[in-house]
């Protein structure tokens, strides 16, 4: 869609080295009647998994919303992790110097009253201590100039924690899954030098509940997934101590 990937304007999370919103709007931080909240569903993280951020805004009377995200590493204030995109026309990534972003798109901008945006953030792939996630957000009155819009900050610190039981470092078998994106059958396959242990197949949706489960000690799997809503989903397969993960898309 034309004019939905400029401009693009990093620097304004609310994280250290860096202003909010209102480092161009006018405005006191955080002094507005908005509601805000950005939600990660978790307060740690675990190596190279992948998680659903949600940010919503609302103000009365305001006509364009907005955000921008950024995780840094809390030990030197890197960027850390990989930020992915869901809503690909109302949502961008992009670096900015050596940090690298999630944000609205203009397209993604326009809602009276309140606005709401999703993306995926995942985890670095190994322990690298606390993370920190920054979120800065506006409320504009699209007048065409800087007065009378508002700007807001949150933020979400993450600790680590290994999953229980699951070996991130060693995986003791390969994994293939296709088409990707898919529409009607979905294929697993995989080789092992493990043939004692059964394979274990969980996918999650979007948000993360449950929609599949099942186990096998054959070599592959066909999922039928006709039925099954658009959008993006998480394959999750473990043999034992090792545990890989897949993202696919119904489009």
């Amino acid at each position: 869609m034309p004019g939905c990937d400029a401009p693009l304007v990093g620097g304004h999370t609310g994280a250290p080295g860096e202003t909010a919103c209102n480092g161009c709007h006018a405005g006191t931080l955080n002094s507005g009647t908005g509601t805000f909240t950005f939600d990660l569903g978790t307060s740690t993280y675990a190596a190279g998994q992948t998680y659903t951020g949600t940010v919503r805004i609302s103000q009365a009377a305001m006509l364009k919303f907005g955000f921008s995200g950024l995780a840094l590493k809390d030990s030197n204030n890197s960027t850390i992790g990989a930020f992915n995109l869901i809503e690909t026309v109302r949502t961008r990534t992009y670096t900015d110097g050596p940090r690298k972003y999630v944000s609205h798109t203009p397209c993604g901008a326009d809602s009276a009253s309140a606005n709401s945006w999703i993306f995926t953030w995942t985890a670095p792939p190994t322990n690298v201590g606390n993370v920190t996630l920054y979120i800065g957000m506006l409320a504009a009155n699209h007048s065409h100039s800087t007065a009378g819009d508002f700007s807001y900050t949150s933020s979400k610190l993450l600790t680590y924690q290994a999953m229980s039981g699951i070996s991130e470092e060693k995986i003791n078998f390969s994994l293939a899954v296709y088409p990707n994106p898919v529409t009607e059958n979905l294929y697993i396959n995989f080789t092992s030098v493990n043939k004692v242990e059964k394979f274990e197949i969980t996918i999650y949706d979007i948000s993360g509940r449950k929609i599949y489960y099942s186990q096998t000690d054959d070599d592959k799997l066909n999922v039928d997934i006709f039925d099954w809503c658009k959008g993006i989903y998480y394959v999750n397969v473990k043999q034992g101590t090792s545990l890989m993960n897949k993202k696919i898309v119904l489009p």
